[in-house]
């Protein structure tokens, strides 16, 4: 990094921990929102630029089961058609 180039990392981090929303900051710090958002979308982690998940093993307790993927909420319930919901899962991955 030089000196020309602003440790963008610290920035976000300072905003971060100011809690005030990003145009705020921006405007206190004498600072392009323009480009806090272009490094804001550069640096932060995968996970929250909506990179796909993992599955987990997960053992249920209970005979009923909700999931949510994508803001789509399944009900399962103890008796259920595994084929049907590995195809129905396998939509919404798609999605």
């Amino acid at each position: 990094m030089t000196e020309e180039t602003p440790d963008w990392s610290a920035r976000l981090l300072a905003w971060r921990t100011s809690g005030k929303s990003g145009l705020a900051w921006c405007r206190d710090n004498v600072i392009s929102y323009d480009q806090f958002k272009y490094w804001q979308k550069k640096l932060q982690p995968s996970v929250q630029r909506g990179m796909p998940g993992q599955f987990v093993p997960l053992k249920v307790a209970s005979t009923h089961l909700r999931v949510e993927c994508n803001g789509v909420y399944l009900h399962v319930s103890s008796g259920f058609d595994p084929v049907l919901l590995r195809e129905v899962v396998s939509v919404l991955r798609e999605s």
